[in-house]
C-alpha cells in the first residue's frame, strides 16, 4: 500500500477491526451497486471513499428536479442526464485512485449472466418490488452477499441475505412476488432517512468483507425516523420458497 494511500485510508487503519489487512481486503473487491438514487447517492459515495477497488453503477433513469431534495451528488444543471453517470463522476473527483464502471440500462437477466458473476457483493438501491425480486434471483443463482434497503415517509428497512451460509433465507423467503409496491413519488420521503439507511448499507458492505461486528444477516432491521427508534425481527428461510430452495 502506497504512502498516499496509508494517509487517506489512515482512520480505517487505526482501528483494529480493519487495519492495513481489511484496507487491503477492501480495494481487492467489486460491488454492485443497481440504483442511482436516493439510497446509492448515500450508499456509493461511502463506499467510494473508503478505498472499494471497484464500484459498478447500474441505472437506467435520468435525474429530475424533485431527485434534488435527498440525492446529494446531482445538481439542478445535471437534470435531465443520466444518473449513473453523473453519480460515477462524483465519486471519482472524491477518490480518483478506485475504478468505477458504469451501465445505463435496465437490469435484466442477461445483465446478471454477464455481470454478477464478477462481484463480491450486490447492493439493491431500487425502489419497486419487481427489480428486488429480479436482483435477488440472481444474487440466488451466484450465491452472492446481497445487502438490500427500502425507504418510504418516515420508515426504512435493511436487510442481509448471504446463500453462502447454511439455512440462510433469501428474499423473497420474506416477500411474496405479489406484494404492492409503495412509491415515494406518491408517498414522499424523508430525505434525511435515505442517508441513515444508505449508510447502513454501506456499513454492512464494510463490515462484511472486512469481517467484523455482527451482521444484518437474517433480520429485518426497521428504522423509524419520527422517533429515531429502531427494531429487529429474524427472517426465517421458507423451505418451500420457489426461488431458493428449488
Amino acid at each position: 500500500m502506497q504512502d498516499t494511500q496509508l494517509l487517506r485510508y489512515s482512520r480505517h487503519i487505526f482501528l483494529d477491526e480493519i487495519d492495513i489487512a481489511g484496507q487491503e481486503k477492501l480495494e481487492q473487491v467489486t460491488v454492485l451497486i443497481i440504483g442511482c438514487g436516493g439510497l446509492g447517492n448515500a450508499c456509493a459515495p461511502i463506499l467510494a471513499a473508503s478505498g472499494i477497488g471497484h464500484i459498478i453503477l447500474c441505472d437506467d433513469d435520468v435525474i429530475e428536479m424533485s431527485n434534488l431534495q435527498r440525492q446529494f451528488a446531482f445538481t439542478s444543471k445535471d437534470i435531465g442526464q443520466s444518473k449513473a453517470e453523473i453519480l460515477a463522476q462524483y465519486l471519482a473527483e472524491r477518490n480518483d485512485s478506485i475504478k468505477i464502471t458504469v451501465f445505463k440500462k435496465r437490469i435484466s437477466q442477461e445483465f446478471f449472466l454477464t455481470t454478477l458473476i464478477n462481484c463480491d457483493i450486490v447492493i439493491d438501491c431500487t425502489d419497486n418490488s419487481k427489480s428486488r425480486h429480479l436482483i435477488n434471483k440472481f444474487s440466488v443463482r451466484t450465491k452472492t452477499p446481497l445487502i438490500s434497503a427500502s425507504v418510504i415517509q418516515f420508515s426504512g428497512q435493511l436487510m442481509v441475505f448471504d446463500l453462502r451460509q447454511a439455512y440462510a433465507p433469501c428474499y423473497a423467503c420474506l416477500f411474496l412476488k405479489t406484494s404492492d409496491n409503495l412509491s415515494c413519488s406518491e408517498n414522499g420521503v424523508f430525505s434525511p432517512l435515505v442517508h441513515i439507511i444508505g449508510a447502513a448499507q454501506a456499513s454492512e458492505v464494510i463490515k462484511m468483507i472486512c469481517g467484523f461486528g455482527q451482521s444484518a444477516l437474517g433480520k429485518v432491521i426497521q428504522f423509524e425516523g419520527l422517533n429515531f427508534s429502531s427494531y429487529q425481527f429474524k427472517i426465517e428461510k421458507d423451505f418451500d420458497c420457489s426461488v431458493c430452495n428449488h
